[in-house]
């Protein structure tokens, strides 16, 4: 089973945001190459429950993506952040890589979190999915 990490990264991907293993990664951020893509998990708000015979009908988890640019090209990470958050954001009633989103919502603005020790710019968006298993 595809999980919501799997699926926010082939649509990243399917999107022109980076190539899965070279510099869009899941769950993890390598060291190289300097302007990358990470998406995260995160858990999130309680699941919503039905009589059905699922455990629970909606899953509502948390997806981080940090974004970091080559050394002091802060522009070039905001940029690639908004770009993501507009493209999760509009994920609305759709099924991809065989998860059923019926929503995803970005929790705010981009946050810029500062240099990394090697000076790249690194900034957070966060987003709460709604996930369908009915």
């Amino acid at each position: 089973m595809t999980t919501i990490l799997e699926a926010v990264g082939d649509y990243l991907q399917a999107q022109g945001q980076g190539t899965l293993g070279t510099d869009l990664f899941l769950a993890v951020m390598p060291n190289s190459p300097n302007a990358c893509v990470a998406v995260y998990e995160n858990s999130g708000s309680k699941p919503s429950f039905t009589m059905g015979t699922d455990p629970w009908a909606i899953d509502r988890p948390l997806i981080q993506v940090i974004v970091r640019s080559s050394e002091g090209d802060y522009p070039a990470a905001r940029d690639k952040a908004q770009a993501i958050r507009v493209l999760l954001g509009s994920l609305i009633d759709v099924t991809i890589s065989g998860v059923k989103i019926m929503r995803v919502e970005s929790q705010g603005s981009v946050i810029p979190m500062g240099d990394d020790e090697n000076l790249r710019s690194m900034i957070s968006i966060n987003f709460e999915c709604m996930i369908s298993y009915e």
